[in-house]
């Protein structure tokens, strides 16, 4: 999708443009009114972004200028101006939209996306064409199988492509005029650049199971053809019967439940203080209602207050203080008056909350051990910042791509990018040059052209003996199952079908460069109440399983690169940054988009579900839930990964620790 983006300011014109370059919108600027009128003018935009206060020629006269030729593209404002007279005068000179600085990046793109729907023809921003699923607010496209999905990892062209073809169902695009929607004014490459991405997205859809959907029109240009009356593909079953389990394993099982509720009263008697701060904070506030002196900042502090109670009392047996603190948070709303009644119905739901969590109602299991660890435990990233650094970041000389192969002209845009890409390239045309060159330093990902003369199975195997554990990125011309069934074999290996564009043999290198050496015994728990992280270490240690906590979600990415968890554990609602920004962060990640997220949380509204799985969650438990299915839930994610549980001896002698 084209967009012109008529700013000024140079550090939000770059910020809007990385930002919309990132979710695939083919992005142009323009620095004043006048100019961005002529660019509108002689060019075909889905969408036009503008700023009101322009030298030459302001927004508000821009978009009336625009309006009063026939243009019916969507216009939206960005200007600072938020009174209600600005907003009128917007929408009057013609604009669909009108946002106020300083905005939310995720709020605006939200607007572009339901801007750019009007008009098309579709009402969502998934589209659906046989077994693809196009979902534009999360940047996948998927193809649906009947036991499972495959999630396609197409470049920014592909993708501009497939949108330009499923938003305009009925048209015919030339090959000239997809330069101009799809490709930047400045780069102006030759009409043979869109057949070379045309062949390219068509060989990736094949490759994943998906139908040819791009109809050649000739004389003309390209349109997406009509979808099959075939039926649409079965969705997977959710409920699969499951075997009988043995009473050995039912023995297991009860002796872990009753190792859980030891550790939940462990973790109970470490943190019952932080329950009753909180409390307290929910004290002073009543105390500023009753006296009318409750200031802003109170009643902020104390409804963040019930609700890390509301998230955190579930966990410990205490659902109904759970739901107390919920009715807590929904009262101390800024919006909200509360009557005489009302206000005493509030006063004696503080006073419930409090004889709930009152230091008697879980008795100390374990007072020695209690004072063994003392009274704070250091857990995760905000607790621990003297990590251990690798070795690996120390390393001063770029990594090192082995390439074996002698094609040329490949060969020569490789070496031309590496500075840029920050790598280093090695060539060997054969194996007994690769044996040299890996004897003298081991490469840190390997690109094998499988069509090379004398390259047998037995020369792969070879290879591999050699060369385990690098990744290895298999080039081939031959879309054969024989040399995907070889390369599957050797392990840790990417199959690239050619003839395909650099950029996807770049990411390709850079996805195998981030992939670390993951433990499959590792979670990642993202959450701004340390209690939880707390709570959730004490249940998973035993078993086994390295837990690494988060409680800031603005060290969420950092510390996911450092770590490379196996699984991620998000809270829904978190100051800054939530758990759904920071699942959509992972999706959309090249490396990190099948990473599995399972999200713990208080609420437990179908909305806010519903939420969590479109944001591209694989999981939702409620805080409320109890601490084996909490446990269980996450061990079935793990042992994808090949986890494996720990004896219960070893679980005992944890608990004993």
């Amino acid at each position: 999708m084209q967009i012109l983006l008529v700013e000024d300011d140079s550090s939000t014109c770059s910020i809007l443009t990385q930002s919309l370059t990132a979710h695939h919108y083919q992005v142009n600027t323009a620095a004043d009114g006048q100019t961005g009128l002529e660019m509108a003018q002689q060019y075909e935009y889905d969408l036009i972004l503008l700023d009101i206060e322009l030298p030459r020629l302001d927004g508000m006269r821009l978009c009336q200028k625009l309006r009063s030729q026939g243009y019916v593209n969507p216009v939206l404002l960005l200007t600072a101006r938020d009174s209600t007279s600005d907003r009128i005068l917007g929408l009057d000179a013609g604009a669909d939209d009108y946002v106020v600085k300083p905005f939310d990046i995720e709020e605006l793109l939200a607007r572009v996306r339901a801007l750019l729907r009007r008009g098309k023809a579709i009402d969502n921003s998934v589209i659906t064409w046989e077994n693809l699923r196009f979902d534009a607010a999360n940047s996948q496209v998927v193809a649906i199988h009947a036991s499972s999905e495959h999630l396609l990892h197409l470049t920014p062209k592909e993708y501009g492509l497939l949108e330009l073809l499923l938003l305009h169902p009925k048209r015919v695009f030339s090959r000239s005029a997809i330069l101009d929607r799809l490709w930047d004014l400045a780069e102006a490459p030759g009409e043979e650049t869109v057949s070379t991405h045309i062949k390219c997205l068509r060989q990736k859809l094949k490759a994943a199971g998906v139908a040819d959907l791009i109809e050649t029109v000739h004389g003309m240009g390209y349109r997406l053809r009509p979808p099959s009356a075939s039926p649409a593909p079965t969705p997977p079953q959710a409920n699969q019967p499951q075997q009988a389990i043995s009473k050995q394993a039912i023995s297991k099982q009860a002796i872990h439940r009753e190792q859980v509720k030891a550790i939940t009263a462990r973790v109970w008697q470490r943190s019952k203080q932080q329950f009753i701060e909180h409390m307290q904070i929910l004290e002073q506030a009543v105390t500023g209602l009753e006296n009318d002196n409750l200031t802003p900042e109170l009643r902020q502090q104390a409804k963040q207050a019930a609700h890390k109670l509301a998230g955190s009392l579930g966990m410990f047996g205490l659902s109904n203080g759970s739901d107390l603190a919920k009715h807590l948070e929904d009262w101390l709303q800024p919006q909200i008056w509360l009557d005489s009644t009302q206000f005493a119905h509030l006063k004696q739901t503080v006073q419930e909350l409090y004889q709930i969590i009152q230091p008697q109602a879980i008795q100390p299991q374990d007072s020695d051990a209690q004072s063994q660890h003392g009274s704070t435990t250091q857990i995760g990233f905000s607790l621990c910042p003297s990590l251990p650094i690798s070795t690996d970041f120390q390393n001063p000389k770029p990594p090192l791509v082995l390439v074996i192969d002698t094609n040329q002209p490949l060969i020569h845009q490789l070496q031309t990018q590496a500075p840029d890409w920050g790598i280093q390239i090695e060539v060997a045309a054969d194996l007994a040059a690769a044996r040299a060159i890996l004897q003298e330093r081991p490469p840190e990902v390997i690109l094998l052209n499988l069509n090379l003369s004398g390259i047998t199975p037995e020369l792969w195997t070879e290879l591999r003996q050699l060369t385990q554990p690098i990744p290895l990125l298999a080039l081939t011309t031959r879309d054969r199952l024989q040399d995907r069934l070889a390369a599957a074999q050797l392990g840790n290996c990417l199959v690239l079908q050619q003839p395909l564009p650099l950029d996807t043999i770049r990411a390709a290198i850079m996805r195998s460069l981030q992939q670390p050496n993951m433990p499959v015994n590792r979670v990642m728990v993202v959450d701004d109440e340390d209690t939880v992280i707390a709570y959730l270490t004490a249940l998973l240690q035993p078993l086994g399983i390295e837990v690494i906590g988060v409680s800031r979600p603005q060290d969420f990415w950092q510390m996911l690169q450092q770590t490379a968890p196996s699984l991620v554990i998000l809270d829904l609602e978190m100051p800054d940054l939530d758990g759904l920004q920071l699942c959509r962060v992972v999706r959309s990640d090249l490396y990190w988009s099948r990473l599995p997220i399972v999200f713990l949380s208080s609420h437990s509204q179908s909305e806010q579900i519903d939420q969590a799985f479109i944001a591209g969650a694989d999981d939702y438990l409620s805080k409320s839930a109890a601490a084996h299915e909490v446990t269980e839930r996450i061990v079935r994610r793990l042992k994808r990964a090949g986890f494996r549980e720990q004896t219960g001896k070893d679980i005992e002698e944890c608990i004993e620790q």
